[in-house]
């Protein structure tokens, strides 16, 4: 046996492997051929290129790195503190999503951007990011072109509640983009071949990270096996038997994983036991109103998503219907029944569009989770306009689909039927988290945020064989992206004076336990310390995030949006607005019987 050495730079049995320092790079990058191959990479794909530097641009124009936490992220961003300081993976009691691939693709960016919000609210923007490249990417596999596609990931990446939710750091935007990751993976493991069964686990790894971010992510193999079962695309023999394991094997040791985690070392929390109670709570008749109600919702808002395609088809409406075969035509009839039905009950209640507001209502952009909360922004008359174009482009919707329902059998139907059956087991995964606010809201916008990706994508491809009008399109999306941009921007101004303004409060004396400034701020500062107290309720009449995350303020003194009864206010404060076109303001108040300064303040 022989001996031989190695030079520097190589490996044994291997070719030599170049050792690029950082002048060799800029080199590389500079030198004419490589310019020609990056451009000639880039250039087909310009207007994607462009749409993703437009949405760069607009993190700027925004304050991604305000210093402040908003409504429920601050529990994910404490988890992402005791990683990062103490090395320890924790998931609040009150926290109902599984959360962790989120905590520690936080942990990444504060470890290298320093721990801040800022940081965490950018490690949303990037991964969102993303799935607009994955959405791009899913269209593309369906055998949408280009441009269209790149209006697709527009379309995406600028919706209002996308947007908005990107610059948080909750746990759907993070889940939706990894659900595009998985699907798109997924789509191209249907091609079979070796190189379909790496996508097919590549598929399976994401759908597993989408599980350790929501519970939802575990509908995803789900979805793709009972396509591949009802396709006959999965036959009970060795080759099935492989083929399943590449679908359901990485999520399976996720998920299982997972809850001996939960159960052996963080403890379940409080919350995700909850679901199964709320459920049976509800029972039978309560799910059926429940399913009913989320019907209706679910359509109006598939019309709100899909507006800037439907808007591109409007001109060709006339080609939409010819094409659409009598079991389709059933499908449009039952579409126009629930929603023309669900608007007029829904009216009679004095409901409109949005109708399940958290983060995008009539206040505008953001969750109002702060006493007096901002002045309204869209009133009445603006919110029927919205419900009824929402109305319109659900109907026009409903045809652009349907006119599908007998498409040829080729290999981009066969796409588009995974994506359909991946979608509708997500309209399942809206129903559990939805238990908990049946008697209220019913549900929560954000949970409507998968549906969103999937209905323009399915929209595109159904529309592959009509001519848009692909400027009105864009048009929709660039008026989308200035009310959005403006009020993202806004909410976060917002949300930067009221956590000024509390630690104005603290400055002046006002310790936590006497001081309520919204969700985000009592969550951050005082959940933890009410828990490892066990700490009563001790506000009379509060609002819910004062028992739900900090039972131990008296809420002597808060920060409100406006003047509120039995308090005095104590200083006010103007804050900047592009939306408003009145002053707006904040307000330190305290209750009437408190003395201003705090005692024992001097």
């Amino acid at each position: 046996m022989t001996s031989s050495t190695r030079a520097p730079g190589e490996t044994l049995g291997a070719a030599p492997v170049r050792r690029w320092s950082r002048d060799g790079l800029v080199a590389l990058a500079a030198s004419p051929s490589a310019r020609a191959r990056l451009l000639a990479t880039v250039r087909p794909h310009r207007l994607f290129v462009a749409v993703l530097g437009c949405y760069a641009l607009a993190a700027v124009i925004v304050p991604t790195f305000t210093p402040v936490a908003t409504t429920d992220d601050w529990g994910y961003a404490r988890s992402v503190e005791i990683l990062v300081e103490d090395h320890r993976l924790t998931v609040f009691p009150v926290v109902a999503a599984t959360a962790v691939f989120q905590v520690v693709w936080g942990a990444l960016f504060a470890v290298v951007f320093g721990m801040s919000f800022g940081a965490l609210r950018l490690s949303t923007v990037v991964i969102v990011g993303l799935g607009g490249w994955a959405l791009y990417g899913l269209c593309r596999e369906l055998g949408v072109r280009r441009s269209r596609s790149a209006l697709g990931a527009a379309a995406y990446l600028f919706n209002p509640l996308a947007f908005v939710l990107a610059f948080t750091f909750m746990t759907d935007p993070h889940f939706t983009a990894l659900l595009l990751v998985s699907t798109l993976f997924y789509a191209r493991g249907l091609g079979g071949g070796a190189a379909g069964a790496r996508a097919t686990v590549a598929g399976s790894a994401v759908a597993a990270c989408a599980f350790l971010t929501r519970q939802q992510g575990a509908l995803i193999p789900l979805a793709v096996i009972v396509y591949l079962i009802v396709t006959r695309r999965l036959n009970p023999n060795r080759e099935g038997v492989r083929r399943l394991l590449q679908v359901v094997g990485l999520p399976v040791v996720a998920t299982a994983g997972y809850y001996l985690w939960l159960r052996f070392v963080n403890d379940v929390p409080d919350v995700q036991e909850s679901f199964l109670r709320e459920a049976v709570a509800a029972g039978w008749g309560g799910t059926w109103l429940m399913v009913r109600r989320l019907t209706f919702i679910e359509l109006m808002y598939l019309g709100f998503f899909a507006l800037p395609v439907v808007a591109a088809a409007l001109p060709a409406a006339r080609r939409l219907v010819g094409p659409i075969p009598t079991g389709g035509w059933l499908l449009v009839c039952a579409w126009e029944a629930v929603v023309v039905a669900g608007v007029a009950i829904f009216g009679a209640e004095g409901r409109r569009m949005p109708y399940v507001p958290q983060f995008l209502g009539p206040g505008g952009p953001g969750a109002p989770d702060v006493l007096g909360s901002r002045p309204r922004l869209l009133d009445d008359r603006t919110l029927d306009w919205i419900t009824g174009v929402c109305l319109a482009a659900t109907l026009l919707l409903a045809l652009v689909l349907t006119r599908k329902v007998r498409a040829a059998a080729t290999p981009d139907r066969a796409k588009a039927g995974l994506v359909l059956a991946i979608a509708l087991w997500q309209v399942v995964g809206v129903l559990p988290p939805s238990y908990h606010y049946r008697n209220w809201a019913i549900s929560l916008d954000r949970y409507l945020l998968p549906l969103l990706p999937f209905t323009i994508c399915l929209a595109l491809w159904a529309l592959r064989d009509v001519r848009l009008a692909q400027p009105v399109g864009w048009l929709v999306v660039a008026g989308f992206a200035v009310f959005i941009v403006a009020g993202t921007r806004d909410y976060l101004v917002y949300m930067d004076g009221v956590w000024k303004l509390a630690r104005e409060a603290n400055a002046a004396g006002v310790a936590n336990e006497r001081l309520d400034a919204g969700s985000a701020w009592d969550g951050y500062h005082l959940y933890e310390y009410s828990r490892a107290n066990n700490i009563a309720p001790r506000t009379p009449n509060g609002p819910w995030w004062v028992y739900f995350y900090a039972p131990a303020t008296d809420s002597s003194y808060v920060v409100a949006g406006k003047p509120l009864p039995g308090y005095a206010v104590v200083t006010e404060r103007a804050y900047s607005s592009w939306l408003e076109t009145e002053p707006t303001r904040l307000y330190l108040l305290r209750r009437e019987e408190v003395p201003w300064p705090p005692v024992g303040s001097e």
